[in-house]
């Protein structure tokens, strides 16, 4: 069994320098290295998944100094089971998808080779036994996700957005390197489990607990784009789609959400679930807010995937594992669906991102509005897609928590039904609303059934079928059956305020657009608007606050410094040196009296220091 670990572990770096190297000898080469390797992956993982009886353990060393040695071991139980279904099974749809989307890609050797750099990351993250070993495939992927980002780097908008992409994450991973560094320092031990016993029996200081626990939390809001590291999530639109896909849906995001559910009993008894609940109640607003005014398609599904990762956050926040969870593997499947869906209409529309230029697109797509449709419907929460059990679990965390209850309960109970109005929003605008650019609208042919519609396919079908089987999968997450509890208002009450959004959208966006031009010109309006489409203006106020606190600062005292130190040292020695000068200068005077002088002054001195070295 340990080789069919070993090869999920090594391929994708193999195959990575494989398709790199080989496929520059042919363009068309690297897509089916790619594929083929993304396939074997998948099939390997479905192997072990259909094998397990329990964790699948290989135990290494790293490296050893004196009596303390570095292990990086290999832990694959039901929770990395589930990760590595997600990050292969979605990275294999991307792949394939792929064939046609980055057809016209002139380096596809590079690209084929990161993206299984990238699912190697992720696949080193989730099997890691040790904090050590997470912590490579964490940095792994954060390189990926650079590379990947700013694919396209002889433009400007990627090339700066895979740079924010790179110093949001580090900024989060460096408190992720100080946790594990006091946690080895203090505990001997990075092994998660052998942690997450120790919390639990009380074993480790509650003070350094907590603070362990939110310096990892600070790393898994880097990660995963919560407030108030979110911006390089919606700068990272400016890679491929199917890269968005991959980040959003299937692999990088998910890592921050995954370290704090890997780790959930530390966190239980370190009291600092509260803290997460209420930082992702806060982003889930935020996101839920701003995905409702983007223009971009891409932006709005990126201001939705900070918000319905906020929610699994929150789930877990609030103390259900299942809810967090459950949300985390749905939502992995309808934002892959949803982003690849907006790949297939970009492809077919000539790289036009802009909903307010396209329209009336469902006749010509109609598989891609059918597809993308089930993916907003579950999105939205509506039954029986797998979204509405899941979001509804985790609200209902919130409700039924004393500690929870309130503020953090209402912030994800307004995004959680936001959600059918940017989504409504975003199908609307693409699919039935009048066209906009008629030039463009009748350039617009069906893309390929095979290639773009397929995958689309596959992953709706998932998060319809996925709806029937939340009991099993909470189950198999959790070794335990899905919780009975329910509030008897919350159904209606959800789905009576998803129907009054869906009809609101319908309303302005299709039935009144002029009645929508009109409410948006008012004063007031344009400022919340402008407000909501610069998600608050905090990438704004991050910049400020580095540019004129952090850096002002830096120079200032770098100033200081210089004018007060090393200035003053260097003139200080040009003074000292022309004083020395003018006192040696009395020596050579020609007065007879002076050099006697000098003598004399010599003689006594001499005298003096001989008398001193006697007495001593």
């Amino acid at each position: 069994m340990s080789s069919f670990v070993l090869a999920l572990l090594l391929l994708p770096f193999i195959g990575a320098i494989v398709t790199f190297v080989v496929g520059k000898l042919n363009k068309k080469i690297p897509f089916f290295l790619a594929y083929i390797f993304s396939i074997v992956l998948f099939v390997d993982v479905v192997y072990l998944f259909s094998v397990y009886e329990q964790p699948f353990v290989i135990d290494y060393e790293w490296f050893r100094f004196g009596e303390n040695a570095l292990p990086f071991g290999i832990y694959i139980d039901k929770l990395s089971l589930i990760m590595l279904l997600i990050a292969t099974g979605l990275g294999l749809l991307d792949i394939h998808f792929s064939h046609d989307y980055m057809k016209e890609e002139k380096d596809q050797a590079r690209y084929y080779a990161k993206m299984l750099f990238f699912i190697g990351g992720m696949i080193l993250l989730v099997s890691a036994k040790e904090l050590l070993g997470l912590f490579v495939g964490w940095e792994f992927m954060g390189l990926a996700s650079y590379l990947l980002i700013s694919f396209w780097h002889y433009n400007k908008a990627p090339a700066d957005a895979g740079v924010a992409a790179f110093l949001y994450t580090k900024f989060g991973d460096i408190f992720l390197f100080a946790a594990i560094g006091l946690l080895f320092y203090f505990t001997k031990t990075l092994d998660i489990a052998t942690l997450n016993h120790l919390a639990a029996t009380n074993q480790i200081d509650s003070t350094l607990m907590y603070v362990i626990a939110i310096f990892i939390f600070i790393a898994a809001i880097g990660k995963s784009g919560q407030f108030p590291l979110f911006p390089w999530l919606m700068r990272a639109m400016e890679g491929p789609t199917t890269v968005s896909a991959l980040i959003h849906g299937a692999t990088m995001v998910n890592s921050g959400i995954y370290i704090v559910a890997r780790m959930f009993d530390f966190y239980v008894a370190s009291q600092a679930l509260i803290v997460v609940a209420a930082v992702a109640a806060l982003s889930a607003f935020v996101g839920a807010t701003s995905a409702l005014v983007q223009s971009e398609m891409k932006k709005v599904l990126a201001y939705s995937t900070m918000s319905h990762l906020s929610l699994a956050f929150i789930g877990l926040g609030a103390g259900s594992l299942a809810a967090g969870m459950t949300h985390l593997v749905n939502h992995a499947i309808f934002k892959a669906l949803l982003f690849l869906s907006a790949g297939a209409v970009i492809l077919v529309a000539h790289h036009t991102k802009d909903m307010w230029k396209l329209g009336a697109l469902g006749k010509k797509l109609f598989l891609v509005a059918l597809f993308m449709g089930m993916g907003i419907l579950s999105l939205s929460g509506l039954p029986p897609f797998s979204g509405f059990y899941s979001k509804d679990a985790v609200i209902l965390s919130t409700l039924t928590n004393p500690q929870t209850f309130g503020l953090i309960s209402s912030l994800t109970l307004i995004a959680g039904v936001l959600s059918i109005a940017y989504g409504g929003r975003l199908w609307v605008l693409l699919f039935v609303s009048p066209q906009k650019d008629e030039k463009l609208h009748n350039s617009i042919k069906t893309p390929s059934l095979f290639w773009i519609a397929l995958p689309l396919g596959v992953m709706a079908v998932l998060t319809l079928a996925l709806g029937f089987f939340q009991e099993e999968l909470i189950s198999f997450i959790t070794s335990t059956k899905g919780s009975e509890e329910h509030i008897g208002w919350l159904f209606p009450f959800m789905m009576g305020v998803i129907v009054f959004f869906a009809f609101l959208v319908w309303f302005f966006y299709y039935k009144r657009l002029d009645l929508l031009q009109k409410v948006s010109a008012q004063p007031l309006m344009k400022t919340i608007h402008q407000i909501l489409f610069h998600g608050y203006y905090v990438e704004r106020m991050i910049e400020w606050f580095v540019q004129t606190i952090i850096l002002g600062v830096v120079t200032s005292f770098v100033a200081f410094i210089e004018k007060n130190i090393i200035d003053k040292a260097v003139n200080g020695v040009v003074w000292l040196s022309y004083k020395v000068f003018l006192l040696f200068g009395l020596s050579k005077s020609s007065q007879v009296s002076n050099q006697v002088g000098g003598m004399v002054l010599g003689v006594v001195v001499l005298v003096f220091v001989m008398l001193v070295r006697n007495f001593i």
